[in-house]
């Protein structure tokens, strides 16, 4: 049924203004009264600016100083997931909770309608991975007691990122990693520092000229430098290459490559004289590289017992002269093999190399590595064709304390 109804008429309502009967003083009312809310919604609204630059500092603090442990427990989670995911068990939760997501999808799409579905598609997927890693997660720490093995061998290829930071870091108060200034009174360790894990590259003869701001501005914080192989080999680009790193800013160290078939005393000798190594805040300590034999493999014709001493005796020695633990270069093979697994030398910064894996293994004889090199055939600005990468177990500023010690 339709009802005609009639619009009021505006002259029943003589105080409602209408052009006919506006006077000056109902004008000037109005105007008044328009004025006054205008004047408090301005005062709000600066009241609410003022608020908020006055937060805004103390908040970008904050948040400055959270940022780094989310990166940090970020990073710790990944392998935690990595691991669950290719497991048996995470296998099994992702094939349970995979078609329950695909349902939910389908539901979704069958309410949408043409462009509200196109952009429904990312909120689902997440939905769907959101939902497989929160399981993952449940059950993560199960599947690590059945699910690590062991990688001994050194791969061909690596793809890797971002890694966890040491696992000294465990049980460690979260609120301590916010403490980056050290307490002068006090001769402990402050503790990790906290920021993003360093990365760099180590070169040699082979990679020639090598434009060090190019390598620092792609990110890169350290470096180590082939200084000497042997008795009777030096890098004919060693002095170039430490120094001209040390002169972008990054931290370097020399390595040496070990004969263990020759005189452990005239090789120490031969990298100090070469190393130039000063503990200038900008060095990282010498490096011990020890790998199989190239001429044949295998250890060099030396016995366990052997291996030991000789490098005992080029360890001591570069330590005598330098004040510092020189860091071990090894991988799983040839660690467990040649050096029989020895903890003699847990105390030296360990250089692992693993190539083509998520984690790589660390040897028996260490409780962690604190460089690692996981790819040979790397990419980065400033060095011609391809080159070692690296990560450190830590932050630049952790780094810098290595340096320091």
């Amino acid at each position: 049924m339709w009802v005609h109804v009639t619009p009021p008429d505006r002259h029943e309502n003589p105080e409602t203004p209408t052009p006919e009967n506006q006077t000056p003083e109902t004008t000037r009312a109005a105007s008044a009264n328009s004025n006054a809310w205008r004047d408090t919604a301005l005062g709000a609204d600066r009241a609410v600016r003022s608020g908020v630059d006055r937060v805004r500092p103390y908040a970008h603090q904050v948040w400055q100083k959270i940022l780094p442990l989310l990166r940090r427990l970020w990073l710790a989670v990944l392998p935690l997931l990595s691991k669950a995911r290719n497991s048996t068990a995470g296998r099994r939760v992702e094939q349970t909770v995979g078609p329950w997501a695909d349902r939910a999808a389908a539901k979704f799409r069958e309410q949408g309608h043409g462009g509200q579905h196109r952009t429904q598609q990312p909120r689902l997927r997440a939905m769907k991975a959101g939902a497989g890693l929160a399981a993952l997660g449940v059950v993560g720490v199960a599947v690590l007691s059945v699910s690590t093995g062991t990688h001994d061998d050194v791969r061909a290829a690596a793809h890797v990122d971002d890694i966890p930071a040491s696992s000294n870091q465990a049980g460690q108060n979260p609120a301590d990693l916010f403490d980056e200034t050290p307490d002068d009174d006090s001769d402990e360790d402050s503790g990790p520092v906290p920021g993003p894990p360093a990365k760099g590259i180590d070169v040699s003869n082979h990679n020639g000229s090598v434009d060090w701001k190019k390598v620092a501005a792609s990110g890169q914080n350290f470096t180590f430098v082939l200084a000497t192989d042997g008795t009777d080999f030096t890098s004919p680009k060693y002095a170039e290459q430490y120094h001209g790193a040390k002169d972008a800013g990054l931290l370097a160290a020399p390595y040496h490559f070990a004969r263990p078939d020759e005189s452990a005393e005239a090789q120490a000798d031969k990298l100090l004289k070469v190393a130039d190594y000063q503990r200038d805040g900008k060095s990282l300590p010498p490096v011990l590289d020890l790998e199989v034999d190239p001429s044949g493999g295998g250890c060099y014709g030396l016995s366990v017992p052997e291996m030991h001493e000789w490098t005992d005796t080029f360890t001591g020695k570069v330590k005598a002269e330098t004040g510092t633990d020189p860091i071990i270069y090894a991988n799983p093979s040839f660690w467990n093999e040649c050096m029989g697994g020895t903890d003699s030398y847990s105390d030296h910064p360990l250089w692992l190399a693993s190539y083509g894996v998520d984690e790589p293994t660390v040897p028996k004889g260490f409780k962690d590595w604190n460089f690692w090199q996981y790819t040979e055939d790397g990419s980065v600005s400033g060095v011609n064709g391809s080159v070692d990468q690296n990560h450190f177990q830590g932050s630049v500023g952790d780094l810098k304390k290595l340096a320091e010690d």
